[in-house]
């Protein structure tokens, strides 16, 4: 967004991070600053963030912080006179989390829950994929920032529950397929195979997909620094596993999966990449060197 030309208002509950990234965006797009002004402030507090911004994009790790996060826009929000503001909230929680932020923010604020489809690296290069449901004119509203940070977006439906409901979908395909990729990884260890040649047939077969060639690579190289972490995915079969349940809908392969990724946690692999899911069939822990 900077790099755009936005003055972007940053926040993040560990200020060093937003710090971080100011820094780094001083020092690698200078001429990008001087060229069309773009910027990022850092402050204190989401209520600065309230203050200053007409669209908020909120992007917090669990349902939890996402209230947490929500209700502090929302008494910040409260005390401003002026047009409705809108917030956007890019995080992957549940349809019921996404309901309670719209009741939270009340009639002052536009709500979109925007879910996005991508890791830090898609963030970096502008390639994201956002979810909307809620607030046509919130979309609107977000749809020229959306386009900058995201390759393509969806309005699927008129509340949050639909933009929940759609990413957890994908979740559900993401996990189940890595969650696969490990087995067969750590069985053709165990049947003496050269793993790297069945992940190169994997490439070239009709499973082949970027997603198997990259993990499979982790997966082979013991290389689990984090891009997507084991417990964000397990977090989001656990809130997929909890829809299925109250449409009473049997969800047997992502049970499945999901024993696994809790038992990549068990062996210290909570904040590996979620390719560390091969280690729930090898019981590797973590290299604590």
């Amino acid at each position: 967004l900077a790099r755009a030309g936005a003055r972007v208002v940053a926040w993040n509950r560990s200020r060093d991070k937003a710090e971080a990234t100011r820094a780094a965006f001083e020092r690698d797009d200078a001429e990008a600053m001087r060229a069309n002004g773009g910027a990022i402030d850092v402050v204190d507090a989401v209520a600065d963030v309230a203050a200053r911004c007409e669209v908020t994009f909120a992007m917090l790790a669990d349902p939890r912080a996402a209230l947490e996060v929500a209700r502090a826009y929302a008494a910040a929000s409260g005390t401003r006179d002026g047009d409705a503001r809108t917030y956007v909230d890019c995080s992957t929680v549940d349809g019921a989390c996404g309901e309670a932020t719209r009741e939270i923010l009340g009639g002052n604020v536009r709500f979109l829950a925007a879910p996005v489809s991508g890791g830090w690296r898609d963030a970096a290069k502008g390639e994201l994929l956002f979810l909307g449901g809620g607030d046509a004119r919130a979309y609107e509203d977000g749809a020229r920032f959306m386009d900058v940070m995201g390759a393509k977006r969806w309005l699927v439906g008129d509340s949050p529950t639909h933009a929940a409901r759609a990413k957890l979908m994908l979740q559900i395909m993401m996990g189940n397929v890595v969650g696969a990729l490990g087995e067969m990884h750590a069985l053709s260890e165990r049947a003496g195979l050269d793993s790297n040649a069945i992940l190169e047939m994997l490439s070239h077969s009709a499973m082949g997909s970027p997603l198997t060639t990259a993990k499979g690579k982790l997966m082979a190289d013991r290389n689990f620094a984090p891009n997507f972490q084991v417990y964000l995915q397990q977090k989001d079969l656990r809130l997929a596993l909890n829809l299925a349940d109250e449409l009473d809908f049997a969800a047997p392969i992502t049970a499945a999966t999901n024993a696994q990724y809790l038992k990549a946690k068990s062996l210290g692999h909570a904040n590996s990449d979620f390719a560390a899911v091969a280690a729930a069939y090898t019981g590797e822990k973590p290299d604590s060197s």
